[in-house]
């Protein structure tokens, strides 16, 4: 997984993202069902299911959850004693699919879903525009994802690439997971991550390559930006 990937997930307390095991079938129809990115139905991104990074209560956010009978296996992560982050994970039948955290224990960070491949990224562009950032990651011969990067809303929506190679992305590229981030906790991200520069629907290989075309300023920093 490469700095700008790690530097992300730092972020959000490290979360695991299926694509770092190489058994992950990221086309996976067991996972979130959802479709609000595009409808808006509860609420509008970066607002999931009633909850808004950076406004909802770590509390209320909890209560809804426990409260949607679609959601089962819920549990919190265990407390370090010198932190005040908190964050509980939880599953769609026997298919964990989602985490929310808290930095400080009161207010909702960050939410981050792996969805079933039921959205595109086509119809994710006519309602919310054009990304400003990406990055890529290679999971197997088969499978690489690219994660697109909106600085204003903010969020980050991952779509299936049918491999590295030959894979590219278009406008029925599959959406897999989602990331919704309150504004202060993006902005470490774009301090910390390598990027590239959104140019539009292109092939996979024509992104990823050593030459950034967007360096942060504390990205070199591992005292700010962690590295594993």
């Amino acid at each position: 997984m490469n700095r700008s990937l790690l530097c992300l997930f730092a972020v959000f307390m490290a979360v695991v993202f299926a694509a770092c095991a190489p058994t992950a079938n990221l086309l996976d129809s067991s996972r979130l069902d959802d479709t609000s990115l595009l409808s808006g139905e509860p609420c509008q991104a970066p607002c999931w299911n009633g909850i808004v990074p950076g406004e909802t209560s770590y509390r209320d956010a909890k209560i809804l959850i426990e409260d949607d009978e679609r959601f089962d296996n819920i549990q919190e992560s265990e407390t370090q004693e010198d932190s005040s982050l908190r964050a509980f994970s939880f599953s769609v039948g026997e298919a964990q699919c989602c985490q929310i955290m808290s930095r400080d224990g009161d207010v909702i960070d960050s939410m981050f879903l792996q969805l079933a491949p039921v959205m595109a990224l086509g119809p994710a562009l006519e309602q919310h525009g054009e990304p400003d950032f990406l990055l890529g990651g290679e999971v197997s011969e088969e499978q690489a994802y690219m994660a697109l990067i909106w600085n204003d809303v903010p969020m980050v929506i991952f779509v299936f690439v049918a491999g590295a190679a030959e894979g590219e992305l278009s406008a029925d590229s599959e959406i897999i997971n989602l990331m919704y981030m309150s504004e202060s906790e993006i902005q470490p991200v774009m301090d910390c991550a390598e990027l590239y520069v959104w140019e539009g629907y292109q092939a996979y290989a024509d992104y990823v390559d050593e030459d950034y075309d967007f360096v942060g300023p504390d990205a070199g920093n591992e005292e700010i930006c962690p590295t594993s």
